[in-house]
C-alpha cells in the first residue's frame, strides 16, 4: 500500500476470471486507490488474472461474499473503503464525489451516488432514485437499501463502529450489504449525490438466483433491528414473501428472454399475492408518468 492511498476497493471473487480484470480496470482511474481481491476459493484462474490486472489478492476457502468482504476490510489501513463485486465497475468522477462528501463532512458515515444498470443484453441506463433521505427509519420502513455496494464510499471509521455495536449481527447468506447501510445509519449520517458512481450489471447476482431465500433473508435483517431499536415496521408475510419472490423471478427470466419462464413466474406471483403484483403495477405507472410530466 503506499504512503498516500486513501481508499481501499475490495473486490470479493468466486470463479470470476471473465469479469476480474474489468472490475480491476475500472478501478485504475481513481486517485490514490488500493485494490483487494479476495479470492473466494475459485477453481478458475480469478486469482491469476486478478494478480496479472495488478491487484493484491487475498485467498480464502470458499465461504462467500460477505465473508469475503470482511477479510478484506482486515487488511484495509486507508481512510475511506469500497466494496465492487467482480463483474461490476466503479465510475471514477461518482467515487470522486462521494471521497469529496466524506472528507468535506465528518459526520457523513458513507455517501453514495447513483447507479447505471446493465441489462443482460447490454443496454445501460440511469437507475431511478428511490430514497429522498437515508436514514435507520428510512430503511427499515422501505425494506431495501438506497443502492448496491459499489455506488458508495464508508468511512473506515465509521465501519469499525458499526461492527463494534451492541447490538449484535446477523449471519445471512443474503441482503448484507441493507444490513450494513442499516447499522452504519445508526453510526452517523448518510450523504447522497447524482453523480453516477457504478456500473452494475442486473439480474446476474446471486439473490437473483434464489429470490425467495434473499427476500426471507432481508425480512429478517427488518424484524431484528426493528426489534433492536423499538421501530414499529409492518413485516411481510410469508405469502407476500412468496408472492414477491415469484415477481422477481420473473422479471429476471424476461430479462434473460426466457419469456415462458417469466410468464410462469408471473402466473404463480398473481395467484399467490395478487394485492402485491396490483400495487407494484400501479408504482410503475406513477414513476413512468411523473418522469414524462
Amino acid at each position: 500500500m503506499s504512503q498516500t492511498d486513501i481508499l481501499t476497493v475490495v473486490i470479493p471473487a468466486y470463479n470470476s476470471q471473465s469479469t476480474i480484470r474489468r472490475a480491476i480496470d475500472s478501478c485504475r482511474s481513481i486517485a490514490n486507490c488500493r485494490i483487494i481481491v479476495v479470492d473466494d476459493g475459485s477453481t478458475d484462474a480469478t486469482a491469476l488474472v486478478a494478480r496479472e490486472a495488478g491487484a493484491e489478492v487475498l485467498s480464502q476457502t470458499n465461504a462467500g461474499a460477505s465473508h469475503a468482504r470482511r477479510h478484506g476490510i482486515k487488511y484495509c489501513a486507508t481512510d475511506f473503503i469500497a466494496l465492487l463485486d467482480a463483474d461490476d465497475e466503479l465510475i471514477a468522477a461518482g467515487v470522486a464525489k462521494s471521497i469529496q462528501m466524506l472528507q468535506s463532512n465528518p459526520d457523513y458515515c458513507v455517501v453514495g451516488g447513483r447507479v447505471i444498470g446493465i441489462e443482460p443484453n447490454g443496454r445501460e441506463h440511469l437507475l431511478n432514485r428511490h430514497y429522498e433521505t437515508v436514514s435507520t427509519e428510512d430503511l427499515l420502513l422501505t425494506g431495501f437499501g438506497p443502492w448496491p455496494p459499489a455506488a458508495s464510499v464508508i468511512r473506515k471509521t465509521a465501519f469499525d463502529q458499526a461492527n463494534l455495536m451492541s447490538i449484535p449481527q446477523l449471519d445471512t447468506r443474503y441482503a448484507e450489504d441493507f444490513e450494513l447501510i442499516i447499522r452504519l445509519s445508526m453510526i452517523g449520517q448518510i450523504g447522497t449525490h447524482d453523480e453516477p458512481c457504478t456500473k452494475y450489471r442486473l439480474y446476474t447476482g446471486k439473490s437473483s438466483h434464489a429470490p425467495t431465500a434473499a427476500i426471507s433473508d432481508k425480512e429478517s435483517i427488518r424484524i431484528h433491528y426493528a426489534n433492536a431499536t423499538g421501530m414499529q415496521v409492518k413485516f411481510m408475510s410469508a405469502t407476500e414473501i412468496k408472492g414477491a419472490a415469484f415477481t422477481r423471478a420473473a422479471r429476471t427470466a424476461w430479462a434473460n428472454n426466457r419469456r415462458i419462464s417469466a410468464s410462469a413466474w408471473l402466473f404463480r406471483s398473481v395467484a399467490t399475492a395478487p394485492h402485491l403484483v396490483l400495487r407494484k403495477f400501479c408504482i410503475r405507472v406513477f414513476r413512468l408518468i411523473s418522469t414524462r410530466y
